[in-house]
């Protein structure tokens, strides 16, 4: 069944607040729309890939190319360097063009780019500047690739089926975190590092193979005559500052994601150098982190509907918070490991659950014209803030105490909430 062209701002309002009527679940898009489970399943196939490039990248940069600790550092800072550059003139850029051929073009350009790390490798040619060219171009293809296919999915979709869709999606992410590195290890056992990434370039191809099975096409925008990328770029930025619930929802996920970045470092540095658990322990607590992202984004669906977006979203935010005061109980103890489980479980399960009642409401709540620039922008925030709270995670754990820091950053996720509880988010229900 092909998928309907009716777009987020042309869906039927839903149930008015208040009204009494009982809500309505729409039918699954995995049931109703044969384009949407192959783009779907093409991108549970990427998601595993990426996060074996992610693992596999600085250990072949340590085995093969005796890279030191800085040289791996440049390989994640160009790789997220396109991520503050990009975003916006990204934006302009795919407002202007359909989604999914620039989404198949950017797939099959991060095919040949990652396909090209094991080639080398195998005639002995591979350099470090090789590795940095393919971080930096694979973290700018990402980039584009990430912010069209968050535009695509309300035009591909009726806006009743967005938060389902965005459900799986966010459990593609959480599965393929999870998941994702175990698969890598059990590959690198069998075929070594290099070989490994063949692997990922095949999920790339696979990907954009699905994008090619869909039969939906996107309405063309006519060029204007009198372009102003000023004016475009202004547009974007307005489209979160100037909306109420939008930039509300942005703050918070800049704050929330500082503190999250300062947390996961401190919680590593305090649980295994501070107090000597192993890796096996500290992993195991990582799933359990990921069972919970799955969890939470599952659910998310169903507490939309039966709380709508404001309520729902102050449910999940308790546990995407309050639950990391358990990491600072640990202290050497047998309890160590379940205790910190238990807080992983429940905070990934929140943030997960509110990754998509966040997505579904930027996309609702935005016109369409100005999907692919309300998604750069809120990206920008959200990226940068991401990256201040890894460096004061840095600076904290270097200069202070790890417990320190695993003490700041729950009170920062906390501070994160306040922009939730404001009149525009607080009272959100439905969206027409």
């Amino acid at each position: 069944m092909t998928s309907t062209e009716q777009t987020a701002a042309a869906s039927p309002p839903g149930p008015a607040a208040g009204s009494g009527s009982p809500p309505v679940r729409p039918r699954h898009p995995l049931r109703t729309s044969r384009d949407y489970r192959a783009l779907w399943a093409g991108d549970v196939v990427s998601q595993f890939g990426s996060k074996i490039t992610e693992f596999v990248l600085p250990l072949l940069m340590v085995t093969s190319l005796h890279a030191t600790g800085t040289q791996v550092g440049l390989l994640q800072t160009l790789y997220m360097a396109p991520f503050f550059v990009l975003p916006l003139f990204a934006g302009v850029w795919l407002d202007r063009r359909p989604g999914r051929p620039v989404m198949i073009a950017t797939d099959l350009a991060r095919f040949a780019l990652v396909l090209a790390v094991p080639v080398l490798a195998l005639l002995g040619d591979l350099r470090m500047w090789h590795v940095w060219v393919v971080a930096l171009l694979g973290g700018a293809l990402t980039a584009v690739y990430d912010i069209a296919a968050t535009a695509y999915l309300p035009r591909l979709l009726p806006a009743d089926q967005l938060p389902p869709a965005n459900s799986l999606v966010t459990a593609n992410q959480a599965v393929g975190g999870t998941a994702g590195p175990g698969l890598a290890g059990w590959l690198i056992g069998l075929f070594g590092p290099a070989a490994t990434l063949v692997f990922d370039a095949l999920s790339y191809l696979a990907s954009a193979s699905a994008l090619m099975l869909v039969r939906h096409r996107e309405k063309r925008t006519p060029p204007a005559a009198d372009r102003d990328l000023r004016r475009e770029l202004a547009e974007g930025l307005r489209s979160v500052l100037d909306n109420p619930p939008v930039r509300a929802v942005a703050v918070h996920a800049g704050i929330y994601n500082a503190g999250i970045a300062l947390l996961n470092l401190a919680f590593l540095m305090r649980f295994v150098r501070e107090l000597g658990h192993t890796s096996g322990d500290f992993g195991l607590i990582m799933v359990s982190g990921g069972l919970g992202a799955v969890i939470g984004a599952l659910s998310a669906p169903a507490l939309i509907r039966r709380r709508g977006f404001g309520r729902a979203f102050l449910t999940v935010v308790v546990f995407s918070t309050a639950p990391y005061f358990l990491l600072l109980a640990p202290d050497g103890g047998a309890a160590d490991v379940p205790v910190s489980a238990l807080a992983y479980l429940l905070g990934t399960a929140g943030a997960s659950a509110g990754s998509v009642i966040a997505v579904t409401m930027r996309q609702r709540l935005t016109e369409p014209r100005l999907y692919a620039r309300m998604t750069a922008t809120y990206r920008l925030i959200s990226f940068g803030m991401l990256t201040l709270g890894t460096t004061a995670a840095g600076l904290l754990t270097q200069y202070a105490t790890a417990r320190t820091a695993l003490a700041i950053a729950p009170a920062l996720l906390l501070l994160s909430t306040l922009p939730l509880t404001t009149h525009p988010v607080r009272t959100l229900r439905t969206i027409p």
